[in-house]
């Protein structure tokens, strides 16, 4: 088995970054359903939505990066 390696950095690149935006945004979240005194259940469906949300447009975004960077590298 080969590794792909512009895979594997797009990967990891994805996860650095979700990795270091979860904790700003768990704060905000449980801190708004604390404000708005909220139910854990709810509390759950709103960041589980929130975190959702945060990883398809993030990831669409390392996507593009990567993609075209790719592209960029091809044309050399």
């Amino acid at each position: 088995m080969t590794i792909d390696r512009s895979a594997a950095r797009e990967a990891v690149s994805d996860v650095a970054i979700g990795f270091f935006m979860a904790f700003p945004i768990a704060i905000l979240v449980l801190s708004t359903t604390t404000w708005m005194e909220l139910s854990v259940p709810v509390t759950a469906v709103v960041q589980t939505f929130v975190f959702t949300l945060v990883g398809l447009v993030r990831k669409y975004f390392v996507r593009v990066h990567f993609k075209g960077r790719d592209e960029v590298c091809e044309d050399v």
